[in-house]
């Protein structure tokens, strides 16, 4: 009877490994379907715009800061420049036809047809006496004898001449005023081409409209080689191509991402594989390493993507460093086989799963700090993060007993010697200079937090080209036109209360751009004046001009027959009662303009006044005492949101430290808990002195890098707590752990981009840290169990 049992417990434990193994192969296989099904689409994200969070003001504001962005999103303007007009109108219209072939751009366009132009004219002119610029206003209503001066200057001189053909439909050339102000950037065009000049050569203008602005990866690639190839065939023909947009940033970012990502990515796996190789010197280890990696970071893609429907080519950055904490698993496990001669693999994990948990749970709890985060790209690198390291300690956990059976290594390796004499020695020495060292610790910390200064400006998250900027400032100086990311939005119950708000704000407006605040300002109100000032500008015209008798005598002056004048007369009493609605202005006015207006709904008409050339952004904010006024700044108020919640994950730091602390306090007693906790908490310490030393930026990021710093800290100090009289083997485990997580995000800080850099300086430093302090956690368990 009893040895039936015994033989039915063999078969059962001969039978967990195969039973695990399966569980973890149908997991895979289901992910793998999921794969199939989510990576077949678009899943990757690769605009700046995407890791901003929403706004955490009213929904019309994120609506307006959604309108305003879509505009210059897909946007590419490109300026040929050449020592002649005519030579740099050849390269513009070489280099159309290369943007057209590419068929990355639904509008490429160089020739500036009149038609729209033409089309406006005549749509807008029925209205012409109800549609007055603000000059002619001013004129009328202080001296009407000036408008009549200013109009025979305009006729006796060339200009005069160009409106020859409309004088006799309007001879006050009130409509021809009004137009022009329609477009106050006055263009040189020669042959329909937009041609502009400075002190050394001329430039032609062409505008492009990406076909989507998904800006996905393949496109942003075929970008970047057609702006390359453009540049070089047109530096080849004796000229120059300057280009900007959104859209190119976007490349620039997206290109830096992936080649980090190689860095990041081939890096560690080539560090991984030298170091692995030297220690274990068997291929089977290093094929356990691949796979344990290889499921976490395949499971946490899918899962990601399934998640988030997309993802960011930021996440992969950080994705890439996973690496080297994914590997930690399968090396605890591999490294214990050199603790005993009578390794078997389900003995082991016995003995170092409650190590892997426990090293787990600490770096899912440090990851879910990142998830409560309202930035979706740090989301994304949660889950992806807590995703990818769970698969893999499952991959471990469920897997490597089966495949590791009847597996022994031969050999001691040379690592094992060396990590051996320094958890040996390391600890003494540290206790025989503990008093000094204590000392220049505790200077050398205080001194670093001391010079540690925040910074939360969200442009860090971005990094381009010093050159890419230079012509970008190039390009505005040129041609004035692109608006920048600061706007005012302007409310009002109804299209009578929104025009008032917004006319007072221009008033305020025009003050500032006198006093060079600003170089111009954009709002609807400007050209389109509402009903009751279209007829205040019909009475007023009907007082000054056609009741004085003006008209008449300035018209018959001119040499007008009777029969025009008294049709002119006529034409004007018949139009007193028409008035032009803001919706038959938009639908003839440019896609600028359009974009200016958000509508009218539940009760709130609103709309957005644009600014361009800020040269004084403090003067700005004050205009928001005016009615339905409000100032929308981008980037002030993410980075606002940058520093609020770098407070907020300044307490979720202490929370998480001091959740840590209560389950190690549960599980082996207070004091041992401290020990253990003592590991992360000079590690996060020295961190901070670290960033403040050396000058580097300190951020929202740095805080949920010292998270993962609350991670790693615990595991290192965990392991070497729990090790009893396999410290030899765990100190093997631990530094390989730290050396292969080194090679992963010590390979973030050679990022150009400076919150990826800052990430991996931070997470560089409580690693090494950490590495150093846990050997010196002593083996208390044996103490608790008694």
């Amino acid at each position: 009877m009893g040895l039936g049992k015994a033989q039915q417990r063999t078969q059962l434990n001969e039978a967990t490994p195969k039973l695990t193994a399966g569980l973890w192969l149908l997991g895979m296989i289901v992910i793998g379907f999921l794969g199939f099904q989510t990576l077949t689409k678009d899943w990757l994200e690769t605009s700046f715009l995407a890791l901003l969070p929403a706004n955490e003001q009213q929904p019309e504001v994120a609506k307006a800061i959604q309108q305003h962005n879509a505009l210059i999103n897909k946007k590419v303007i490109w300026l040929a420049g050449a020592p002649t007009s005519q030579e740099a109108i050849d390269h513009a219209q070489n280099l159309k036809q290369q943007l057209e072939q590419s068929q990355l751009f639904n509008k490429v366009v160089l020739e500036f047809s009149q038609q729209q132009y033409i089309k406006q004219y005549q749509q807008l002119f029925p209205y012409r006496y109800q549609l007055l610029d603000a000059q002619s206003q001013d004129i009328l209503t202080k001296n009407p004898d000036e408008l009549i001066k200013q109009n025979l200057e305009i006729l006796n001189s060339p200009i005069g001449q160009m409106q020859s053909a409309d004088f006799e439909r309007d001879p006050l050339l009130l409509f021809s005023r009004y137009f022009s102000a329609q477009n106050p950037i006055k263009l040189n065009l020669e042959q329909g081409i937009v041609v502009l000049s400075d002190q050394h050569q001329y430039w032609a203008l062409i505008l492009t409209d990406l076909q989507d602005d998904r800006l996905q990866l393949d496109k942003l690639e075929t970008l970047l080689s057609l702006v390359n190839s453009a540049e070089s065939q047109i530096k080849t023909a004796g000229g120059e191509l300057l280009v900007t947009g959104m859209p190119l940033f976007t490349a620039h970012g997206a290109e830096s991402a992936k080649q980090e990502i190689s860095t990041v990515g081939v890096g560690s796996s080539i560090g991984i594989i030298v170091l692995l190789w030297l220690t274990f010197r068997s291929v089977r280890p290093l094929l356990l390493s691949a796979l344990a990696i290889g499921s976490g970071l395949f499971a946490a893609l899918v899962i990601c993507v399934l998640f988030f429907g997309k993802i960011h080519i930021l996440t992969l950055v950080f994705g890439a460093s996973l690496i080297g904490v994914a590997d930690d698993y399968a090396q605890h496990f591999l490294c214990d086989s050199f603790g005993e001669k009578d390794w078997n693999p389900r003995k082991s994990l016995k003995f170092i799963l409650p190590g892997l948990s426990f090293g787990l749970l600490s770096n899912l709890l440090s990851y879910a700090g990142l998830g409560f985060s309202p930035f979706p790209g740090l989301q994304e690198v949660a889950l992806f993060s807590a995703m990818g390291l769970l698969v893999a300690w499952l991959t471990v956990v469920l897997l490597f007993p089966l495949l590791l059976t009847g597996f022994k290594f031969d050999h001691q390796p040379g690592i094992l010697k060396l990590t051996t004499y320094w958890e040996q020695h390391w600890p003494l020495w540290i206790a025989k200079h503990s008093r000094w060292l204590s000392i220049l610790m505790l200077v050398f910390i205080a001194g670093g937090l001391w010079r540690l200064s925040p910074q939360d400006d969200v442009r860090l998250l971005q990094s381009a080209p010093a050159e890419l900027l230079q012509t970008a400032d190039k390009i505005r100086s040129l041609l004035p036109i692109t608006h920048d990311s600061q706007f005012f939005l302007v409310s009002g119950k109804d299209q009578a209360d929104w025009y008032q708000h917004e006319q007072k704000l221009l008033e305020r407006l025009q003050m500032l751009k006198q006093q060079k605040v600003l170089t111009s300002v954009e709002g609807l109100s400007q050209y389109w004046p509402d009903e009751n000032q279209q007829q205040q500008n019909y009475q007023l015209l009907k007082l000054k001009l056609f009741n004085s008798g003006l008209v008449e005598r300035y018209m018959t002056e001119l040499g007008f027959e009777k029969k025009a004048v008294l049709a002119e007369l006529e034409q004007f009493k018949t139009t007193e009662t028409i008035t032009l609605t803001l919706a038959d202005w938009l639908a003839n006015a440019d896609e600028s303009k359009q974009s200016l207006w958000l509508g009218c709904n539940a009760g709130r008409c609103q709309s957005m006044v644009a600014l361009t050339g800020i040269t004084d952004l403090s003067a700005l904010p004050a205009l928001q005492d005016l009615p339905g006024v409000v100032w929308v700044d981008q980037v002030e108020s993410v980075s606002s949101l940058f520093a609020r919640y770098r407070i907020r994950a300044s307490g979720l730091l202490a929370a998480a430290f001091s959740l840590a602390l209560a389950g190690l306090g549960f599980k082996f007693g207070w004091r041992n808990a401290i020990t253990i906790m003592a590991v992360p908490v000079l590690s996060l310490a020295v961190s901070l002195a670290m960033l403040g030393w050396f000058n580097q930026l300190f951020s929202l990021f740095n805080l949920f890098a010292l998270l993962l710093v609350l991670g790693i800290g615990v595991d290192y100090g965990l392991f070497f707590f729990m090790a009893g009289d396999r410290r030899a083997s765990t100190s093997l485990g631990v530094t390989l752990s730290a050396l292969t997580t080194l090679l992963a995000f010590g390979l973030l800080a050679t990022s150009s981009t400076e919150i990826v850099h800052a990430f991996g300086f931070t997470l560089t430093a409580g690693i090494v840290t950490a590495l150093l302090c846990a050997p010196l956690v002593e083996f208390r368990g044996q103490k608790n169990d008694k």
